[in-house]
């Protein structure tokens, strides 16, 4: 079984955030620029939420909010979850369904 670790070396570990106060706007934009559909939330070198394009479809435009003046804060999913690196994928997919 693949480790997380061996797959993170493989795919390259880069991570992408914002913080809370950024513009859900601007969140859409880093999440187009770099491909990727979640972003983590960070304040001050604390992770206290995720931003995923699914916070977005649900809670941004489905209740008709404008992305430009909405903040992160008001639709980030704050219960992240994680793991070690020393998971294995399937026990990563385990946890995701």
């Amino acid at each position: 079984m693949i480790s997380l670790k061996q797959f993170l070396e493989h795919k390259g570990g880069e991570i992408w955030s914002v913080t809370s106060e950024s513009s859900v706007l601007g969140a859409l934009q880093k999440m187009a620029e770099k491909n990727i559909g979640a972003l983590l939330v960070i304040d001050e070198g604390k992770l206290v939420g995720i931003l995923s394009e699914r916070d977005y479809a649900r809670k941004v435009a489905l209740m008709g909010k404008v992305s430009k003046d909405t903040a992160v804060k008001e639709i980030m999913t704050q219960r992240v979850l994680y793991v070690r690196p020393d998971e294995s994928i399937e026990d990563c997919m385990a946890l995701m369904t």
